[in-house]
């Protein structure tokens, strides 16, 4: 019961009777100036200390005084006050501005989402695009994201979903690593190959080993090569040079048109988990929401 009290918050209106008689230095003044009876002010301060279980003014004829636990307690009070302002005034000047909140997978941020991004800029430059990278699953009730681009659809259940696309995989690398075939005579591997550890979410993409069973180089064994756990990484190591690795189509898109990386093979595997759009429905309430799932859609 006490822990339950201890994080329980006072009123605003006590904490505001109080910051006012702390600036005021008289309940009088205090109660004068939010339009209340100085009797209403000292209750609402007295229930702020029977709530803190501190003394917060030493009270007497010409007026009251902060004691010092009261000091300290009016400095956070300030602070949280300055805090609220600053936030009512941001809102103010941005009321009237149109925003669409993206949260993402930081690969699909940054190799899918971006690349495309000037498009939508050019078509709604009245729009303000806020992206936030993250692998954490995404609490639309306390958080200001509108929409989340993800890898599945399972943590979601009460929001609105949405398909975006399937990948598929298959093998690639930079030009300037192949200075000599990528398989040879007996269909090994010659260069380094790299790795993708996604942790649990692994079970979903495909692997060296899978894909080598399933392009009949059973026989190959995988060679040893860097392991990222960001597929974004993962590409960059690619395009630096450092190994083949099985790149995810959507991704890679970029690098392919660019000539930055090269398909190495025909032989493609599905990631076994689709890729969601996901969100609240009171999205669907924001201008230029559905014209936003309308452009995602023409990309996939």
């Amino acid at each position: 019961m006490n822990s339950l009290k201890a994080v329980r918050l006072p009123t605003l209106t006590a904490i505001l009777a109080f910051e006012t008689a702390a600036n005021t230095g008289s309940l009088a003044s205090a109660a004068a100036r939010l339009s209340l009876t100085p009797a209403a002010v000292s209750q609402q301060i007295r229930q702020l200390e029977q709530h803190l279980g501190i003394q917060l003014f030493a009270r007497s004829k010409s007026g009251v005084e902060l004691t010092p636990q009261g000091s300290a307690y009016l400095a956070y009070v300030q602070q949280a006050f300055e805090t609220l302002r600053m936030a009512q005034q941001s809102m103010a000047r941005n009321k009237d501005n149109i925003s669409l909140n993206i949260s993402a997978l930081p690969a699909l941020a940054s190799r899918w989402l971006n690349p495309h991004l000037k498009q939508w800029l050019a078509q709604y430059p009245d729009v303000d695009i806020r992206i936030h990278a993250t692998h954490g699953v995404v609490d639309f009730n306390r958080t200001a994201a509108d929409f989340y681009l993800a890898f599945g659809d399972e943590h979601y259940p009460q929001q609105e979903k949405e398909i975006l696309f399937q990948d598929w995989v298959f093998p690639v690398a930079s030009p300037h690593l192949l200075t000599a075939p990528w398989l040879d005579g007996k269909h090994n591997i010659i260069y380094p190959m790299i790795h993708v550890d996604w942790g649990k979410e692994g079970q979903f993409l495909p692997d060296w080993h899978e894909w080598l069973l399933s392009a009949k180089l059973d026989e190959c064994v995988p060679n040893r090569g860097p392991t990222y756990n960001l597929t974004s990484m993962a590409i960059d190591s690619a395009v630096a040079g450092n190994g083949i690795l099985l790149g995810q189509q959507h991704l890679i898109k970029k690098e392919l048109d660019e000539g930055s990386l090269i398909q190495l093979s025909e032989h493609k595997l599905p990631v076994t988990k689709p890729y969601y759009l996901i969100y609240p429905k009171r999205t669907l309430d924001k201008p230029k929401a559905v014209e936003f799932i309308q452009w995602l859609h023409s990309l996939c």
